[in-house]
């Protein structure tokens, strides 16, 4: 892959990774996170894993992005008051916390480097067993995560809606 482009998808992917996080309305909120799910599908579709990255558009900037974009809407983003950091003590602990996260997670992946698993590269059978077997508690836990998301959105929405 050419460095230019490389370097080009990087910059859009940081570019809507900070409108997800930027942004005052979800609806706006939602549709960088679809634009960084898009940025993802591309690279993974240059680094052959075709697979992956059709299963990135299709899943997660497709069907998922669809539902989170259907809740928000639904629950009128118009009227939804979006908690923003005001204070300096609040915006000072953000940035301690993100700070901690980040080295712990780099001190994290020097500590346990992970070594490619061994076997077919980037098929459907090897991708099948990896998601079955060695990443099944991440995959189901993403999934949950999700789930008690959108529950909770449909709850204050209700909340809302009922007054």
């Amino acid at each position: 892959m050419d460095n230019a482009l490389l370097f080009f998808l990087g910059a859009l992917s940081l570019a809507s990774a900070l409108g997800v996080v930027g942004s005052t309305q979800a609806v706006y909120s939602a549709l960088s996170l679809t634009v960084n799910l898009l940025v993802m599908a591309v690279l993974f579709l240059f680094l052959g894993a075709e697979f992956l990255g059709l299963a990135q558009i299709l899943i997660y900037a497709g069907a998922v992005m669809v539902l989170f974009l259907f809740a928000v809407t639904l629950l009128a983003p118009r009227e939804e008051t979006l908690f923003k950091l005001t204070g300096h003590p609040q915006r000072l602990l953000g940035i301690f916390v993100g700070l901690v996260l980040a080295i712990t997670l780099g001190a994290l992946m020097v500590a346990f480097p992970r070594t490619p698993p061994s076997g077919p590269d980037g098929t459907i059978q090897g991708f099948g067993k990896l998601v079955s077997g060695l990443y099944v508690l991440p995959f189901e836990a993403t999934a949950f995560v999700l789930l008690v998301a959108l529950m909770g959105a449909v709850v204050l929405g209700k909340k809302e809606l009922n007054g």
